[in-house]
């Protein structure tokens, strides 16, 4: 059987099922939590993440965005089963809303609040850094992709008391330019989502490629039949999922941007 270790990347979380791409209710989380653990693998958090990546067989939690339900819904469920977790945050969105998730492709929902946040890293949550405004550090100059590193960092380390030494990147994007400055700007690790082939091995731990979680996993048994274990004809279809999610979210986005509205 494949030991091989996994970063599980989520999003929404609210207490039951839901059909935004992005979102995934309580009890599927629940099942597939669950069956992670029943296969043998033991989960640990970010820190345990080194150059090499992580031991085998174990599993690595991490929520992109902070949405409000992660702090309502998952935080119980997580600390039920015992499990560490880190959460990756685009400092602006604090206790707001955002412009990404729209109506009829996102779930709609406001984000934790700072205070939420303290909270978490008072309970022995990771943070991390998910930029300043959700923004693809690719796309940005080399000058504003220092500044949302370093100020991100900064923001976050003041907020959660200790530093913040991990960033998973806005829409999952990364190069070897981003990889670079994020080392540079003094990240320990980095996390991506699937395709990391344009980073050097040099630069392997500020690129890790994690599985994500998505509304068709609430399925019974998907996970179970596509997860990190399953052959690979079968764990590609987890890349047809995170495509067909991105491109409803990138077209929404883009349209909305014709009319006059930037996320």
């Amino acid at each position: 059987m494949n030991a091989a270790p996994f970063v599980l990347a989520l999003h929404h979380t609210p207490a039951r099922r839901a059909f935004a791409p992005m979102a995934v209710g309580i009890p599927a989380l629940r099942r597939i939590l669950t069956t992670i653990r029943r296969r043998g693998y033991r989960f640990v958090g970010v820190d345990a993440v080194g150059r090499a990546g992580l031991p085998e067989r174990t599993a690595t939690v991490t929520v992109d965005d902070g949405y409000a339900s992660n702090m309502r819904h998952l935080r119980p469920l997580l600390r039920e089963l015992d499990i560490p977790w880190t959460v990756f945050i685009s400092v602006r969105t604090l206790g707001g809303r955002n412009l990404w998730d729209l109506n009829g492709v996102g779930h709609r929902e406001g984000h934790m609040t700072q205070e939420e946040l303290r909270t978490l890293a008072a309970e022995g949550v990771g943070v991390g850094s998910h930029g300043m405004d959700h923004e693809d550090l690719t796309r940005v100059s080399t000058a504003a992709l220092a500044e949302a590193l370093a100020s991100s960092r900064a923001a976050l380390s003041a907020i959660a008391g200790h530093p913040v030494d991990a960033i998973a990147y806005p829409w999952g994007r990364v190069d070897e330019r981003v990889a670079s400055a994020a080392r540079m700007a003094g990240y320990r690790v980095g996390f991506a989502l699937n395709d990391v082939g344009c980073v050097p091995p040099s630069l392997a731990a500020m690129a890790i490629p994690r599985t994500c979680i998505y509304s068709p996993d609430q399925i019974l048994g998907l996970f179970a039949s596509t997860g990190p274990w399953a052959p690979r004809p079968f764990r590609a279809l987890r890349g047809a999922f995170a495509r067909t999610g991105l491109a409803l979210v990138t077209t929404a986005l883009a349209a909305r941007r014709l009319g006059g509205v930037r996320p």
